[in-house]
């Protein structure tokens, strides 16, 4: 249950994380159209997109995560590598994967605009593999000496 517990979370936190770097991304965007926006209309901006942007993005991640902590578990037992790096190579490799079908299948990066750019999409790949570095962290067995 806590290993259920710990994932949920590295789920929830790289929704999270991705949806405020989109959420600061479009902000940045309007403010090159139309000039400043008020940091009341930011944090509406912000609240709105947490509740409508971060569940479809967390539905994203989750295949994601799941593939990835999978494979990484796999590659691990035959390989001799360091496992929160493996765990972020492999994650940030999957969502790439993950973001170039969607982009595929989707007219242009509308759905998560942050992918327009090769910075946004850098941001989204640390957002998830980091995620799964906080999982690998958490589930991983330490020594008590």
């Amino acid at each position: 249950m806590k290993i259920i517990s710990y994932f949920v979370l590295a789920v929830l936190l790289a929704a999270m994380l991705g949806t405020a770097l989109q959420s600061a991304a479009n902000l940045w965007a309007i403010t090159q159209l139309a000039g400043s926006v008020s940091l009341a209309d930011q944090w509406r901006t912000f609240l709105f997109d947490l509740r409508h942007f971060m569940p479809l993005l967390a539905l994203i991640f989750l295949p994601i995560l799941i593939l990835s902590v999978l494979s990484t578990k796999l590659i691990c037992r035959f390989l001799p590598l360091q496992p929160l790096a493996a765990m972020f190579g492999v994650t940030a490799l999957a969502t790439w994967l993950a973001l170039n079908l969607i982009n595929y299948l989707a007219p242009m990066p509308t759905l998560i605009a942050l992918n327009r750019s090769n910075s946004g999409t850098l941001l989204l790949l640390c957002c998830t593999a980091f995620a799964a570095v906080f999982f690998q962290w958490m589930t991983a067995k330490r020594s008590t000496r």
